[in-house]
């Protein structure tokens, strides 16, 4: 599904933007919290997703509240009342066609979802609250409020300084989404979304108008089905603001979800969208959704578009004949076709080797009728809902034939990396710039082919484990799994230390890579040339005595899970052990003596050992049998190093 066109709604003298997705049996309005940008927000892959499914059993309507996003600006207070956004919504579901909608009210959005409801009965069918605030200032009155009146001034002197900037979007992820903590893009995506939504001027009066609103009258008032949702461990808004909620409205229902995250569309979005589906519509969906690794094909006509000169009777005979061509390629090599639009047509694949066949023979076939093609390959996860796929790599794969010229097909680097010894040949690569959540990636040309026996070809397959980034995301693939994730700088530490398996980096060589490789020093500090800086213990006697009762209680986990049988359990306890040893090992010098290290070297030692565990917990999430090949190969420490227990050969992006 692409991106919707935005339209606009009158209120009053002002043009309210909207967005309508889907064309479900309910009518859902999407109010986003503090500020929002209806095209930037689909920018983001998991807020895109979250809509998407949204829209599967309900036409979905988003909107800019006026004085943000698309929505006019100039001559707007940025401030406007709750009766004036109130009016706004009305406004849009007038333009929608819709009587009576539910409101799915985010943070603060639940504010105007409650008030809605309370003010405007005959217009709200239910409302979803998820993550709101019950009442903002906390004071005599209002013991249960969510800060005092001096930690509200920092937090909203907080949001201001950091607002539109990566570094504020990277500190305001430990509020608003702890799991998407260290993914740059990520970061990049919500420091674009606020500066889009609102300048940094207006979020300082946007941010008091919520503060000082007086929200306690309102849910009492509603009478309209109610759902409330809350992460038990939401990091911004405490799960006591959803329960405080549930106990003022009559009725209302309210669901606890496992997370941290405050943005509903991370961390397990699924749990909250399947509350949601039960709520609006009586059931939870009954059809079969998950997630595979598939390789998506699209193939279009490049004829018209490229110069052909060809009568339009003669033109519908050729592209007939080609349509019926490619029908029986893709049955004969055993894809699922998705869409087909006009000249073009999507298909999947379980395997990347017959896709590129399918290509090939179908360019060939098209080639003899005097019709150019061009095509484009890519292997990604996708969801899979029925006989319906989506995702990146439908997307990526429809953005590589875009640019393909006519005659050529062209496949992702992942692609590149999954077909080793398949017998197929590529040109050079070239960097292909796309709009969107995808960005930068590199493409090859297929230029020749031969036809290995099936079994090497399966061999070669099997045998391909791979690290490379891609753009924005990393393609890991071993023990013949395959999985995308996003870069972060632990994943690059990762690449370079099994670039080069047994090899030790310094931590300073990771943070700050240098052209020649540091080695073991000689002699402390002055063996690193840092005769100067200043040192000092790396670990104190508390800490010393911690550390020695940790290792005893994991000694003991390692036992129990053996007794048990618990295999993972065991392995990652015995994880952490090696690295508590390694780490003790290190500070230590001759005769028990602590040693002493400089500063700046023991602030890199922790910040790699950390982005390092951080990049093997979200391998291991995705990729299990890696991310335990990962927790036994990787030792940290002021060096680090990858030593498999056996040999395991890699494919590495040489850029890291």
């Amino acid at each position: 599904m692409a991106q919707p066109t935005p339209r606009y709604a009158r209120a009053g003298d002002i043009n309210i933007a909207y967005q309508v997705i889907g064309d479900g049996p309910v009518d859902l309005v999407w109010a986003w919290g503090l500020a929002s940008n209806i095209e930037v927000a689909w920018e983001e892959p998991s807020y895109a997703a979250f809509l998407r499914r949204l829209s599967e059993f309900a036409r979905v309507v988003v909107f800019d509240r006026r004085g943000c996003g698309l929505s006019d600006r100039e001559g707007t207070a940025v401030t406007p009342t709750l009766e004036e956004r109130m009016d706004d919504v009305i406004a849009v579901l007038d333009a929608v066609g819709s009587e009576t909608a539910s409101i799915f009210g985010v943070s603060e959005g639940g504010v105007l979802a409650a008030a809605l409801a309370a003010t405007h009965p005959h217009r709200v069918r239910s409302i979803i609250l998820y993550g709101t605030v019950a009442h903002f200032r906390r004071d005599a009155a209002h013991p249960w409020g969510w800060a005092g009146q001096g930690s509200l001034a920092d937090f909203v002197e907080w949001m201001r300084q950091g607002w539109g900037t990566v570094r504020g979007a990277e500190n305001a992820l430990r509020l608003w989404a702890p799991s998407m903590v260290g993914d740059r893009r990520f970061a990049a995506w919500l420091a674009k979304h606020s500066r889009q939504a609102v300048s940094r001027g207006a979020i300082l009066p946007l941010m008091w108008s919520s503060v000082y609103a007086y929200l306690v009258d309102v849910f009492p008032a509603v009478r309209v089905p109610t759902l409330v949702l809350h992460r038990h461990d939401d990091r911004l808004v405490p799960v006591d603001q959803g329960r405080r909620i549930a106990e003022l409205i009559p009725d209302a229902q309210f669901v606890e979800l496992p997370g941290v995250d405050h943005f509903p569309f991370v961390g397990d979005a699924e749990a909250v969208l399947t509350e949601v589906e039960a709520f609006l519509v009586g059931h939870r969906s009954s059809r079969s959704r998950h997630r595979r690794l598939l390789t998506a094909l699209c193939i279009e006509v490049a004829g018209m578009a490229d110069g052909m000169n060809l009568s339009p009777v003669g033109w519908r005979e050729l592209t007939a004949a080609h349509e019926e061509t490619v029908s029986d390629h893709f049955t004969r090599f055993r894809g699922a076709e998705i869409n087909r639009t006009g000249a073009s047509a999507v298909t999947a694949f379980d395997g990347p080797g017959r896709a590129i066949r399918c290509a090939t023979s179908i360019a060939g076939a098209a080639a003899a009728r005097g019709l150019p093609v061009r095509a484009g390959v890519h292997t990604g996860e996708c969801d899979v809902v029925d006989s319906d796929v989506r995702g990146a790599a439908v997307d990526v794969a429809t953005l590589i034939a875009k640019v393909a010229g006519p005659g050529q097909i062209l496949v992702s680097g992942t692609v590149c990396d999954l077909v080793p010894g398949s017998g197929f040949r590529f040109g050079d690569g070239q960097s292909v710039k796309s709009a969107g959540p995808y960005g930068p990636r590199m493409v090859f040309p297929v230029v020749g082919q031969s036809d290995p026996p099936e079994t090497v070809r399966r061999f070669a397959v099997d045998q391909a484990n791979v690290l490379r980034r891609d753009g924005e995301y990393w393609t890991a693939a071993y023990g013949g799994l395959v999985v995308t994730l996003r870069d972060s700088k632990g994943l690059r530490d990762l690449a370079r230390l099994m670039a080069a398996p047994g090899r030790e980096y310094h931590v300073l060589d990771l943070v700050a890579p240098a052209v020649a490789p540091r080695t073991a020093p000689a002699g402390g500090a002055a063996g690193l040339g840092l005769e100067s800086a200043s040192t000092a213990p790396i670990i104190d006697e508390a800490a010393r005595a911690a550390y020695k009762r940790r290792i005893a209680e994991l000694k003991q986990d390692v036992e129990d899970a053996e007794v048990t049988g618990d295999g993972q359990g065991a392995a990652q306890a015995r994880y952490e052990l090696d690295s508590l040893v390694d780490h003790l090992a290190a500070v230590y010098g001759l005769g028990g003596r602590i040693r002493r290290t400089p500063d700046h070297v023991e602030r890199a030692r922790k910040a790699v050992t950390r982005r390092i565990r951080d990049a093997v917990v979200r391998v291991e999430r995705a990729h299990p049998s890696l991310g335990r090949h990962l927790r036994v190969s990787l030792h940290t420490g002021v060096f680090c190093r990858y030593e498999p227990e056996q040999d395991v050969e890699w494919t590495i992006d040489p850029r890291t």
